[in-house]
């Protein structure tokens, strides 16, 4: 069981801030909405500050109140991790590992971590957030979460990478596509061929906007979304191509839905993958097993599509 070090009065504004009204708060935490309010009420003349826009269809954080939800966020973390440490100096494996992981991870890396977990480690539970790069990067400063996993994620002071590894940009298809058969191609080789696209949103755009943005002018996509979901049933059921990096398509490579072949061009740098963690904050025995078995998976993934694709360029026709 957690330690409860949180104030009741942050627990309370953490409730309305995720629930977005009092009365969503009260029905999701059983505690009476009268309650609540006044507890956020004592804190706002405390603070001589307001900390929700009290609006017709719910409540709004405002910029006090954003600053306490990152200060409890923080604080709830911090206990959390008390009560793990405290467990493995009792002797026993168990805590709450906080992991930050962007979406493409959800289909591939993640469900196998959380079957890994459930099956050999029992007592570890793990609590995932969907974010980008630069929120799982802002997340690990702030001591919100234990680890994150993303692509190209941006660097802070105390920031350690535990592993990473370089990800080439590439084109995923179905594999009766004209190009599926292909060991490698360039751009020029794509011109005329439909596509779907990330919207520019998204990190993988931004970066090939940078110095391809020719290619999507001359090219327009038949889609653009931040959904990458959408993307791959899009390829999947069509002649169209997508160019992403090979572990946006871990799980349908694996599975022989999509083909991945790499893409070469002039200045076209790799995307990396990185899993990180905080120097300021003690390695805990649960973080650490979570870490090691994510990072060899991701390794060991990468690797096997990668063997695979080289064997099938190497055999004849």
């Amino acid at each position: 069981m957690s330690l409860h070090l949180l104030p009741r009065a942050l627990r309370y504004v953490l409730a309305v801030a995720e629930h977005g009204s009092v009365q969503a708060a009260s029905r999701a935490i059983g505690i009476a909405a009268s309650a609540i309010d006044r507890q956020i009420h004592a804190l706002e003349e405390a603070g001589q500050s307001p900390l929700f826009e009290r609006q017709p269809r719910g409540m709004r954080l405002t910029p006090a109140g954003e600053a306490l939800v990152v200060l409890a966020r923080r604080w709830q973390a911090d206990a959390d991790r008390m009560d793990t440490h405290l467990t493995e100096m009792r002797g026993q494996e168990h805590g709450v590992v906080r992991v930050a992981a962007m979406d493409s991870l959800a289909n591939s890396l993640l469900p196998d971590l959380v079957t890994w977990v459930h099956q050999t480690h029992p007592r570890i539970h793990l609590a995932a957030e969907i974010m980008t790069p630069a929120e799982a990067s802002e997340a690990l400063e702030q001591g919100t979460t234990d680890v994150t996993i993303a692509f190209n994620l941006p660097q802070h002071r105390y920031q350690h990478r535990l592993w990473s590894a370089p990800l080439p940009l590439g084109c995923a298809m179905s594999p009766t596509h004209p190009l599926a058969r292909e060991a490698e191609l360039d751009f020029a080789a794509l011109d005329g061929y439909p596509s779907v696209s990330q919207n520019e949103s998204l990190p993988v755009r931004q970066r090939l906007e940078h110095q391809y943005s020719w290619f999507f002018k001359d090219n327009a996509p038949v889609l653009t979304t931040n959904s990458l979901q959408l993307l791959k049933r899009s390829i999947a059921q069509s002649d169209m191509i997508l160019i992403t990096s090979e572990l946006d398509v871990l799980a349908e490579v694996e599975a022989g839905d999509l083909v991945f072949v790499p893409l070469r061009g002039r200045g076209l740098r790799p995307q990396t993958i990185a899993i990180a963690i905080d120097t300021r904050r003690t390695l805990l025995r649960a973080t650490r097993v979570v870490t090691e078995h994510l990072a060899a998976s991701a390794a060991a993934r990468l690797d096997g599509i990668r063997q695979v694709r080289g064997a099938a360029d190497s055999s004849p026709d």
